[in-house]
């Protein structure tokens, strides 16, 4: 015992020596404004108080409390948080190396020596060994790349020690003779070498490695790491690698806590080689545990800083992990939120901040994407991927970011402060870059030229985004039917978001042939009719572009289902609510009527035409436009057994055809002039018809003034009863909401008055007329009250209406 304590106190002597008097004095043993530098003063006052002249057994409570100090010994950036001097932190550090010495000899002799001494094992395994040997290896192991040789080698005496008693119920086999040879090797002065002797005995003691202290063994490696010897931390890190790929399988409870302290540790450990440790654990775990892995990730707050991002990209660059963690994350997307389809007070409040979770996976698979070293993945995954995103996108829209763990909601809009970023265009940036690798740098292209990414990030023109994306994923062919499949229960979600976005898809889809090839089209005809129905308009409207682009992707098939369509379409003009869906349903019989005759049409006609002229002064460009399109269509099919009724419908909106020649908005204009032209002969009047081709046939100029005298002319001459009725249509219009409207058809009352004589308009009540004209005289707009004024001069004196 006494060679024993003498060589303990010589191997503790250049530790305790060094450090000055002042140091080891400056705080009472018993104070705690200072817990690193009284727990190293302790550990030291305890190791020199060893009595050589005693035995062990009367050495047992300086023995015990030793053993309680000297591990864990306080780390080296612990000495710098409590603020001590760089000089002091080095002492404290060199402590640790004396120590192993140290505690190398006490056990070499113990075990060897006096194997009797029971109390000394029973302490070191209740104390120790059991609950600390990932602790006490994760901090001597790295010595063995220490600059002192002897360092080095007492590393491996003490290691052998813990092995003997850690594995005393195992047979270790030729592990101890191992330890022993690689001990002769570590003589060597070359770094390199001493890596490789060092990872060798890595090796040796995963075999009976406890993985439950996997996380102290983790924490006790990563502070050696932090060490000023380059070498002792390049070792902590060989060590980390080693156990975690040979012993991962068994951790997988631990995983949280080791992703915890590797994720802390990189804001500290910056150092190039000494960093890529850090992502190699991770990545090792991952290959061993990647849903946990990928669950400890995602708690990380958004926006992702550096660090998170890095170590997403780390598994993204692993080709054997890229697949399986891209496929991990969709499913984190897939699975709906608590919230989806459930409005009550509590998640009402919420309802406009992004789920967090599956937020965080569709941000981690834009990074594990754009790390990628081959595109092969993400297009195998694309059918899986694709609606997932989508289906994020279509979530997210218009929400905001999720509440910061733990955070108060006042923290949350000051945290709202410090970022732009928000949840849909995260998620946009997922799938811009999931296409991007799946696809060609000319898919990429359309997809920005059309603007296609900011119409799905606003939820006014959501639905248009995702018509255009369909459009240009079908000429890449990157549509299949898995993708389908997924979107087809979407139609029937309770998130309005989600039916929106499934029934625009859907919509711009029957423009294609998959659907009849691949037998999906009775199913989505059945899907659009339903949806025709729906409370959101937007969905209505969509259901009802699909229909019409049955025209595009199964021409054939129009004439089959006429009856539907035109029921569904017509029923659509009807909308009171939208005057989206109007527009929609006109534009879509417009493609529909095209593929049909006039037998095809049916009882519908009826129905149609007059709905179709309610529309004609109709304030919504849009639809005025498209109600001329529509009538001038029906003018084209009408050839038998609707030709007397829609003759009668023309006379009774000729007039409105008339004045819409000078419609205030131009398109409008040009439409209406087609639809006049086409509509004429159906009033019969073949001696004017020659003048209406003159001015509406040729590509001339439209001058509209000048068709209505030629009119007025001809029919004051040839037909008093439908002159009158131009004029009585005529005054109707005086109380337009347009002035341009008011002006026309003053105008053209003036014309009337003028081609004509009194004895032919006996039916013009003149006294109503002036006072009508009087009333215009007072119109807001200049121009309405100069044509009133000059009528009302031309009537007093005498220049109309001929006396």
């Amino acid at each position: 015992m006494q060679t024993l304590c003498i060589d303990i106190l010589q191997c503790l002597d250049t530790s305790v020596s060094g450090m000055s008097q002042d140091f080891i004095k400056k705080e009472p043993l018993d104070s705690l404004a200072s817990p690193v530098r009284y727990k190293a003063i302790l550990a030291i006052e305890h190791l020199s108080k060893l009595k050589p002249s005693l035995t062990l057994e009367d050495n047992r409570e300086l023995l015990d409390q030793c053993f309680k100090s000297l591990f864990p010994l306080p780390p080296l950036e612990k000495t710098k948080e409590e603020g001590e001097t760089a000089k002091d932190a080095l002492h404290i550090q060199s402590l640790y190396v004396g120590s192993v010495e140290a505690l190398g000899k006490l056990m070499k002799t113990l075990l060897e020596e006096e194997p009797t001494a029971d109390w000394f094992q029973e302490m070191f395994e209740t104390q120790e060994t059991f609950n600390q040997f990932g602790s006490v290896i994760g901090l001597i192991a790295p010595y063995s790349c220490d600059s002192l040789a002897t360092s080095r080698q007492w590393v491996v005496d003490c290691i052998s020690c813990l092995l003997c008693i850690q594995g005393q119920s195992m047979n270790l086999g030729s592990a101890v003779e191992e330890l022993r040879c690689l001990r002769e090797a570590l003589t060597a002065p070359d770094p390199e070498a001493l890596f490789q002797t060092s990872s060798k005995m890595a090796r040796v003691i995963s075999e009976y490695f406890p993985t439950e202290q996997a996380t102290d063994f983790i924490h006790s490696t990563l502070d050696v790491m932090l060490s000023p010897s380059p070498t002792c931390a390049t070792a902590a890190g060989l060590w980390m690698k080693i156990i975690l790929e040979e012993c991962g399988d068994a951790m997988l409870d631990q995983v949280p806590d080791i992703m915890n302290k590797i994720y802390s540790c990189m804001p500290t450990i910056q150092e190039g080689s000494l960093k890529q440790f850090l992502v190699e654990a991770v990545c090792s775990l991952a290959h061993h545990h990647v849903e946990a892995v990928i669950s400890s990730l995602l708690t990380k707050r958004l926006p992702m800083d550096s660090y998170t991002t890095e170590l997403w990209r780390s598994l993204g660059g692993d080709p054997l992990l890229a697949t399986q963690v891209l496929q991990v994350l969709k499913d984190k997307i897939k699975t709906p939120t608590s919230q989806e389809g459930r409005i009550t007070s509590e998640t009402e409040i919420d309802r406009d901040l992004a789920a967090a979770e599956p937020l965080s996976a569709t941000c981690a698979i834009f990074e594990v994407v754009s790390a990628l070293q081959s595109s092969k993945a993400v297009q195998e995954l694309l059918p899986e991927l694709f609606p997932v995103l989508l289906q994020q996108i279509s979530r997210t829209l218009g929400q905001e970011m999720p509440l910061p763990r733990i955070s108060s909601r006042g923290e949350y809009r000051k945290h709202l402060q410090h970022t732009k970023d928000k949840p849909c265009r995260l998620s946009i940036q997922a799938l811009e870059a999931v296409l991007s690798r799946a696809g060609n740098e000319r898919l990429g292209r359309a997809l920005r030229e059309q603007r296609t990414w900011s119409l799905l990030e606003n939820p006014k023109t959501h639905h248009e985004g995702v018509c255009l994306l369909v459009s240009v994923l079908l000429r890449a062919e990157l549509i299949t039917p898995e993708i389908l499949q997924s979107l087809l229960p979407w139609v029937n979600s309770p998130t309005e978001n989600l039916r929106v976005t499934s029934t625009a898809f859907l919509a711009q889809l029957m423009s294609d042939p998959m659907l009849r090839e691949k037998k999906f089209l009775k199913s989505v005809l059945s899907i659009l009719e339903e949806r025709s129905q729906d409370r959101n308009s937007i969905v209505r409207q969509m259901a009802v572009r699909g229909l019409g682009n049955l025209v595009y992707g199964a021409p054939e098939k129009v004439k089959k289902h006429k009856k539907f369509l035109l029921d569904i379409l017509i029923g659509a003009l009807h909308d009171i609510f939208s005057s989206e869906v109007i527009g929609e349903s006109m534009k879509a019989l417009a493609k529909v009527l095209k593929e049909l005759k006039e037998k095809d049409i049916g009882s519908s006609f009826k129905d149609l035409t007059q709905q179709i002229r309610t529309y004609f002064d109709d304030e919504d460009d849009a639809l005025r436009s498209m109600a001329f399109v529509l009538f001038g269509i029906l003018a084209q099919l009408t050839k038998r057994k609707w030709k007397t009724y829609f003759a009668d419908q023309v006379k009774q909106s000729w007039v409105t055809l008339l004045l819409h020649l000078q419609d205030p908005n131009p398109e409008v204009s040009v439409e209406c002039r087609a639809t006049f032209h086409l509509c004429f002969p159906f009033l019969g009047l073949k001696r004017l018809q020659r003048a209406i081709n003159e001015h509406l046939g040729g590509t001339a100029e439209l001058k509209p003034e000048e068709l209505q005298v030629d009119i007025c002319r001809h029919l004051a001459k040839e037909n008093a009863e439908l002159l009158e009725k131009l004029y009585q249509t005529t005054i109707t219009y005086f109380y337009s909401s347009w002035e341009e409207i008011r002006a026309v058809a003053a105008n053209l009352a003036g014309i009337i008055l003028e081609h004509t004589d009194r004895q032919r308009m006996e039916w013009l009540d003149l006294e109503h007329l002036l006072m009508s004209l009087q009333v215009l005289q007072k119109d807001p707009s200049p121009t309405v009250q100069l044509v009133a004024t000059e009528i009302i001069s031309d009537i007093c004196s005498g220049r109309v209406i001929g006396e």
